[in-house]
């Protein structure tokens, strides 16, 4: 599964006409190509990033929806998820019927097999 995740901008900068920021989650730092978002950016702004690539810029109420998808997500890989813990993961999708992917709600109250 591809996901993209929220990443907050620490600062702007380019080398050899390659626009680059340098972004944080939590305390991961790590340095991502803007091309597709372009320099316009200020310290503090969203974005969305994945494998090294900023997709394009979202708001906090957009970030803070992902962020509790993902959370969800974690717990339903992990066994922890109720159907609580899905209303609030992706209360987004919830609010039309049907759009709970069913391999991930068949997931709800499972754990996975421990690999060593």
């Amino acid at each position: 599964m591809c996901i993209a995740v929220p990443m907050t901008v620490v600062s702007v900068g380019s080398e050899s006409a390659t626009p680059y920021a340098v972004v944080k989650r939590g305390e991961r730092t790590e340095r991502v190509d803007i091309g597709l978002v372009g320099t316009s950016l200020s310290q503090g702004d969203i974005l969305l990033v994945f494998r090294g690539t900023a997709l394009r810029s979202i708001d906090s109420e957009e970030a803070a929806r992902v962020n509790a998808a993902l959370a969800c997500l974690s717990d339903v890989m992990a066994g922890e998820a109720d159907a609580g813990t899905i209303e609030n993961g992706f209360a987004d999708l919830l609010e039309h019927p049907g759009a709970l992917p069913p391999h991930l709600a068949a997931q709800v109250g499972k754990k996975l097999p421990q690999t060593n």
